[in-house]
């Protein structure tokens, strides 16, 4: 069991690793919207991108993930009446 737990997680990165390689390496990094750049963008021009170009979606995107995350906390969130009543320090009568 432990055997085919490790192969599934050097699968899982061995398939990321190709991912990645196949999205930098295809031709669509070489047109001139990203300035006429034949590779990649940098650090700085994905920035750039992301903050003056889609500035509006990636707020919407940061709302949407608070959302998420509160609402999780709230589901996670334990009521039953024993833990309320230890949190509060009483006795449970």
């Amino acid at each position: 069991m432990r055997f085919l737990s490790i192969l599934a997680r050097a699968g899982t990165v061995g398939f990321m690793l190709v991912l990645l390689r196949e999205t930098m390496i295809h031709p669509m990094w070489g047109s001139p919207v990203w300035g006429g750049n034949a590779g990649p963008p940098t650090n700085f021009e994905l920035a750039d991108a992301l903050f003056n170009e889609w500035a509006l979606a990636t707020l919407v995107l940061g709302a949407l993930l608070s959302m998420a995350m509160i609402g999780s906390s709230y589901l996670v969130r334990d009521e039953r009446l024993v833990n309320l009543v230890w949190d509060m320090g009483g006795d449970d009568q």
